[in-house]
């Protein structure tokens, strides 16, 4: 799961459903989920391509030198012959492809939805990935693109004149297409040592999307709910009692249960925090509580007592949000 999407999904956690933009941020929380339910879904079927021939990258966010931003691929497929680059749809209901105005049309549950075509954002990735291998000195293979549609449910139609309709597939049928790129392009153009280059120099500019959610929402720390969730009922606040969580509805209790509020906190607040913020955050009356609990974290630590200041980076973070999944 992305950065992005963990901050997504703290955020709804934190502001109460009665908060006016509370159908807003778990809009997004649904739409963001269904991308990501989407990808793991295809995950199954990357597991059928050997690994000794293939290199998979998912969830890439790479540098646009052109424009000086960053395009994003749900699935970056690497062979010595060609390059698969893989846009996972989850969408529910009835999807419609338009080549004319390059757009895609959901309908589902009386509702209709329009984004932008796929495959246009696909073929865009192409120029994006040449000039980024150009720029980096490296052999450009052939590109192609697919797009499919993990939702095994989903209607599909496409446009009388679609060109690119065969580029439009459900996850089922990757593994065949797979086979049809490879009597497409026979000729090795990336020898070992270049694939493992790439490989290296994909995984360096991979740059996570670390944006202030809060700002995108236009919401102060100030309303986000505070406290500890029971990791049972998902009652809060729960309080601290020798050493230990106790929820007051359930009656559970927990020695690490205050992890995910500090995952909250650093995905939405700041990557700084201090044991005035700690103990305000997590409804902590102890100071020496905070300290210990800040203290074994093991985040770096910047100045003394009263004005320490305990820091992590975006790979930490990622780490601890690893590894309390």
């Amino acid at each position: 799961m992305s950065l992005n999407n963990r901050k997504n999904k703290a955020l709804r956690r934190r502001i109460s459903a009665k908060h006016p933009i509370y159908e807003a941020v778990d809009e997004k929380y649904r739409l963001l989920n269904s991308g990501y339910n989407g990808e793991k879904s295809l995950d199954y079927y990357l597991k059928f391509f050997p690994e000794k021939k293939y290199y998979i990258l998912n969830g890439l966010r790479l540098p646009d030198y052109s424009t000086n931003t960053y395009f994003e691929i749900d699935s970056f497929i690497l062979s010595p012959n060609f390059i698969l680059d893989v846009d996972a749809k989850n969408h529910k209901g009835e999807l419609h492809f338009d080549h004319h105005f390059e757009q895609m049309h959901q309908t589902y549950e009386g509702r209709k939805k329009t984004y932008t075509c796929p495959l246009t954002q696909l073929y865009r990735h192409r120029l994006q990935l040449k000039r980024l291998l150009e720029a980096n000195k490296m052999a450009v293979p052939s590109i192609e693109s697919l797009v499919v549609i993990t939702n095994p449910s989903t209607s599909i139609t496409v446009s009388d004149y679609h060109p690119g309709a065969k580029n439009i597939i459900r996850a089922p049928s990757l593994i065949s297409k797979m086979e049809q790129f490879e009597k497409m392009h026979k000729k090795v153009v990336l020898d070992n040592k270049q694939v493992q280059r790439l490989v290296k120099l994909l995984k360096k500019l991979h740059t996570p999307l670390n944006k202030d959610i809060l700002q995108s929402f236009g919401i102060q720390g100030s309303e986000l709910l505070k406290g500890v969730f029971c990791p049972v009922c998902d009652a809060l606040p729960m309080k601290r009692s020798k050493r230990k969580w106790c929820c007051t509805n359930c009656g559970h209790t927990s020695t690490d249960a205050h992890l995910k509020a500090i995952l909250d906190y650093f995905l939405l607040i700041d990557n700084t925090i201090t044991n005035k913020k700690l103990r305000e955050f997590l409804l902590l009356p102890s100071r020496i509580t905070a300290t210990n609990i800040l203290l074994s974290l093991g985040l770096e630590k910047t100045g003394e007592k009263k004005g320490a200041k305990y820091h992590i980076s975006v790979e930490r973070l990622l780490e601890m949000c690893n590894d309390l999944d």
